[in-house]
């Protein structure tokens, strides 16, 4: 009796387990494990339109796509200008993932594209949404197209790959031998070589545009970036329905074993690991309770705090990109620290000269457990957000960086030495830590960069949206950071206490579930402002 209540429990647990996955929940709330959190892509179900999803559909679309889409769905929103690949524009009916030979998607497409993002572009996943959710902007972005998406009754193409109507119907999968692997170099080289190269690298036929008139450019298939699902029967559907509204043509005469070789020869171009590193995931960052902070990035304490590598996608797309974060965090009960690592090949730590950008990492926070547009905010709804800079760090140094020192013939202003001794000279350069801050504008202003009395590399800002990039007021500047540069990648370690200061600083307890993202900028590759790698909102979990 008892081992068959045992088994029912067992049972019932497993099978609670295995919907909270089907249904795209995260795992259980109790939960403590770091790493990431189980979302699924494919719909559990298929919810037809209604008022309600309707409804839902674009409260949600108001809230995480207007930023990068605009409000009429024409792919002009305010942030559209800073991302390459453009947004999409829906009013246009071309969507680029489709299984269908009508250049039309299914509801099915576009709820995987919508959970699972575009990597090769900013569109990011948005598979921690509840799945009925996902359903509503389905049937909401639909709305937007000027002729209807309608998907026509199956019909095969002919031989020679015209015809073809209605969702594309894959063939069995024939074995990958030596013949067919023979006869996937040939296709290759004959039909995709002229745009992705000879050696698939994207290095063809450089001079594309897509259908709006932007610049494209074919993709490298080395790199295992797939726009659309690596998965191999969603990889025959783009190879034989093309992308519609890119120069990636329909190839319906290769329907087939043609198809299924092809498939085949581009997957193997690239490993399972690359195509994981692209793929946009939610994480949980465990924050373990220690008895004292580590002193720097380089503290013992990191070694026993659990790493979380978080996955970035750049909002200007480019293959030289931090493909991956590593996040690491603790706290001893009354402040939180973060220890940030990325690979960069170069040390940016100078933006005096117009030509440099700098390298400079964020972290930021939502103040809500419901949180805003994972980029800069929203009005009203306000993300707090500690930033390190490299040229921050390097002015702390003992020899601190100044115009003087990249242009020496430039010629420098001296004020009066207000502190002079007799022993000193009675006229100094601006700068000096004894000048009075009038003679320093921006220092007078309040403004807390160009203070040179601060002993921190960090800024604490907040915003709601683009463009309302704000530093708290000198007095609110609680967050400490240092950085270390060695061996190609960056160590910057942030802490700041629980109760931040001002209403815009996020407040922690042990026990907290708190939204949390990241962004990184790579100077060399001109990264500034909004162009910049970033990550989508994570969940960090201070232990009690």
């Amino acid at each position: 009796m008892r081992s068959s209540k045992i088994e029912a429990a067992v049972s019932a647990a497993l099978l609670a387990l295995v919907a909270s996955l089907a249904t795209g929940c995260s795992s259980p709330a109790s939960s403590t494990t770091p790493g990431v959190m189980p979302f699924a892509i494919a719909p559990t179900r298929t919810l037809p339109s209604s008022p309600e999803l309707l409804a839902l559909g674009k409260t949600t679309f108001q809230k995480e796509c207007v930023a990068c889409h605009g409000a009429a769905g024409n792919g002009e929103g305010d942030a559209a200008y800073l991302l390459y690949p453009r947004p999409r524009d829906f009013t246009s009916g071309l969507f680029r993932i489709i299984s269908t030979w009508d250049n039309v998607p299914t509801d099915d497409d576009l709820y995987r594209t919508i959970s699972r993002g575009m990597p090769g572009s900013a569109m990011p996943s948005w598979a921690h949404l509840p799945e009925e959710t996902r359903w509503g902007l389905v049937h909401y972005v639909k709305s937007f197209s000027k002729h209807p998406l309608k998907v026509n009754a199956s019909h095969e193409p002919d031989k020679f790959g015209s015809g073809g109507a209605g969702p594309i119907t894959a063939p069995p999968e024939p074995p990958y031998d030596d013949a067919a692997r023979a006869r996937a170099q040939e296709l290759f080289a004959k039909g995709c070589a002229p745009c992705h190269g000879a050696t698939a690298r994207g290095d063809g036929s450089q001079k594309q545009i897509d259908s709006k008139g932007y610049p494209t450019r074919p993709r490298d298939l080395t790199l295992g970036v797939f726009k659309g699902s690596p998965e191999p029967a969603h990889v025959y559907n783009r190879i034989v329905g093309g992308l519609p509204g890119s120069p990636m043509p329909q190839n319906g005469y290769l329907q087939g074993n043609d198809g299924w070789a092809l498939m085949h020869f581009v997957r193997a171009l690239s490993s399972d690991a690359q195509r994981a590193k692209v793929e946009m995931k939610k994480f949980r960052i465990v924050a373990r309770r220690v008895a004292a902070l580590p002193s720097g990035p380089d503290a013992g304490v990191w070694r026993d705090a659990p790493a979380v590598n978080l996955h970035m996608m750049p909002l200007w797309w480019r293959t030289d990109r931090p493909e991956e974060v590593t996040v690491r965090a603790v706290h001893d009960g009354q402040s939180l620290a973060l220890l940030l690592k990325w690979e960069d090949t170069s040390h940016d730590e100078t933006a005096i000269r117009p030509q440099d950008f700098r390298d400079a990492a964020a972290v930021e926070f939502a103040l809500a457990p419901d949180p805003p547009f994972f980029a800069m905010g929203q009005p009203g709804a306000p993300v707090n957000i500690w930033m390190w800079k490299s040229e921050r760090q390097a002015d702390l140094q003992p020899v601190f960086q100044d115009i003087d020192k990249q242009y020496p013939n430039i010629g420098i202003d001296s004020y009066p030495n207000l502190l002079k001794s007799p022993m000193e000279q009675p006229m100094r350069n601006a700068l000096t830590l004894d000048s009075d801050p009038r003679f320093v504008t921006a220092w007078g202003a309040g403004n807390i960069v160009a203070d040179p009395t601060r002993r921190s590399a960090a800024e604490d800002l907040h915003a709601q949206g683009f463009g309302t990039l704000k530093a708290h007021p000198r007095q609110d500047q609680a967050v400490a950071a240092t950085g270390e540069y060695s061996t190609g990648s960056y160590r910057v370690q942030f802490m700041r206490p629980f109760i931040g200061r001002g209403d815009t600083s996020v407040r922690l307890t042990p026990g907290d579930r708190v939204p949390v993202a990241f962004a990184v900028w790579n100077g060399s590759a001109g990264d500034r402002d909004g162009k910049k790698s970033v990550t989508i909102w994570q969940e960090l979990l201070l232990e009690k």
